[in-house]
């Protein structure tokens, strides 16, 4: 369902997106600007906000819920890039370069969203150079993140790719405790997605992992002991985890 939003309160929600946070760079005038022409989504949990390869009319910004960016694999099946937060920015790469979609959108539960048409936003590229270097930074961001999930599904053995998935997760949404990096528990099939295993392969990786105190969790939360994390995987993995 697709409704008017004030565009002042469009404006509050953008600032809180950090490609649009810096009003530096991106003034409020040339902000308001752009929040006349959204419009608020709001869609049911499994619904698809866009799909692969189709023509791209429109960015968008998740402001609540939950959802993921897929793309197609064998079989039905599907890898998951990215899963989105309230806050995201998603969608805004084909409006760069004026390609179809590289991945679609999914929705994981009830999830409200804010539709940037393409004209809107190109008008915003077009007054503020400042933006636009900041755009393209964040373009190359996403494309890096990108690139180190394909090598970390095409190099790393199991334990390598949930390890991989749990540190992109950890360096995310993870608070430092004691040692460790907790996070809220991520769903195994969501692993799964996220590095071309099987929610099997996932949950004997996970069962390898807790033998050698690399992670311990419970029914909400999962913990990874970062000494340990770093030992038992030092040479198998290129990332970094968040210090304390």
């Amino acid at each position: 369902m697709a409704g008017y939003v004030q565009p002042d309160v469009v404006l509050r929600e953008l600032r809180s997106v950090p490609l649009f946070a810096d009003s530096h760079q991106v003034p409020d005038s040339d902000l308001m600007t752009l929040s006349r022409a959204v419009t608020r989504l709001t869609l049911k949990k499994n619904a698809r906000v866009f799909e692969e390869a189709t023509s791209a009319d429109a960015c968008f910004v998740m402001t609540e819920g939950r959802a993921k960016v897929v793309i197609s694999g064998e079989r039905g099946t599907e890898i998951i890039l990215a899963i989105l937060e309230p806050h995201c920015l998603v969608g805004e790469l084909s409006l760069v370069d004026g390609s179809p979609r590289s991945a679609a959108l999914v929705t994981l539960a009830e999830s409200t969203f804010l539709r940037i048409p393409s004209e809107a936003f190109a008008e915003l590229r077009r007054k503020s150079t400042a933006f636009q270097e900041r755009l393209l930074n964040h373009v190359a961001s996403t494309l890096r993140q990108t690139n180190e999930q394909l090598r970390a599904i095409c190099s790393f053995q199991a334990v390598g790719r949930v390890a991989w998935c749990l540190s992109r997760l950890a360096a995310r949404d993870g608070q430092s405790e004691g040692g460790g990096i907790v996070l809220k528990r991520p769903a195994h099939h969501e692993i799964a997605e996220m590095t071309g295993c099987s929610r099997e392969t996932v949950t004997r990786a996970l069962r390898r992992l807790k033998a050698k105190r690399c992670v311990t969790w419970d029914d909400e939360r999962l913990r990874l002991d970062v000494d340990a994390f770093r030992r038992y995987l030092r040479g198998a993995v290129t990332f970094t985890l968040p210090r304390e």
